[in-house]
């Protein structure tokens, strides 16, 4: 009798994190019992992260022959073939010509620091709209947990800063649910907060790296913005704001946490 594997095609969202809490849970024990599952998972992530780290220059032609050798390797450990090459097989191909299309618009959709920064403009002229309005943060961090994030929020307090909440959205952030808040300063200057799922390795080469309490921070400008990155676990951090720069960064550096 065929053992049923009930990842299937759901096997890309579920690496992505976009499954509903609870049929993330019923993957995730799946997974804990079937190693053949597990393998399939373990093999996709790690062909995501390969191809997030590829360095910034021309690639190399024979790629897609590695990557087809090292999907090869992988179905010798098993007993037959492995149903990621259905998946990946046949885009090898093109895998030399997509990575050479990153590099061309690295500023460009794909580019996280340029992707915060058109929310936060968007926001800021009423062209992104807050799905609920509250200054409570916990009420919020609750909202997003009904809402079906597979991540846990951490929404910060800033009023002794000078700068209340005034609500947040469920998002998509350059194709990738996040969760997003917003606050309105004395000076009727706006903050934007987003989190989401991810690594810092994803972000664009440049920027300005620095290291506070432990914590590793990069930071960007981008037309007239200061964007603030770190990370809270699995969760990437954003701080926006067209504040002063040092602003927005002693901002993250009061909030962010160790985790």
């Amino acid at each position: 009798m065929t053992r049923h594997h009930p990842l299937g095609e759901e096997i890309q969202d579920f690496a992505d994190g976009r499954l509903t809490p609870a049929r993330r849970e019923d993957l995730e024990a799946h997974l804990a019992t079937c190693p053949q599952c597990a393998r399939e998972l373990e093999r996709l992530r790690w062909v995501k992260e390969g191809t997030a780290r590829l360095p910034m220059h021309e690639p190399p032609p024979d790629l897609p022959a590695r990557v087809a050798q090292a999907l090869d390797r992988e179905d010798r450990r098993g007993s037959h073939a492995s149903p990621l090459r259905r998946y990946l097989l046949p885009a090898a191909g093109v895998l030399a010509a997509a990575a050479a299309v990153v590099i061309l618009v690295s500023r460009g959709p794909r580019d996280l620091p340029s992707a915060v920064g058109r929310d936060f403009a968007a926001y800021n002229r009423a062209a992104l709209a807050l799905d609920t309005a509250s200054g409570d943060g916990p009420a919020l961090e609750r909202y997003f947990t009904r809402r079906g994030l597979a991540f846990r929020t951490r929404v910060f307090d800033l009023g002794m800063m000078g700068y209340g909440l005034v609500g947040a959205r469920v998002h998509q952030l350059d194709g990738r649910p996040s969760a997003l808040f917003a606050y309105r300063g004395g000076d009727d200057r706006t903050l934007v907060c987003l989190m989401f799922e991810g690594s810092l390795d994803e972000l664009p080469q440049g920027g300005e790296a620095r290291e506070h309490n432990g914590i590793e921070f990069r930071i960007f400008k981008e037309h007239g913005l200061t964007l603030v990155f770190w990370m809270e676990g699995s969760v990437v951090c954003a701080l926006v704001s067209d504040i002063p720069r040092e602003d927005v960064v002693q901002l993250a550096y009061a909030k962010a946490v160790k985790v």
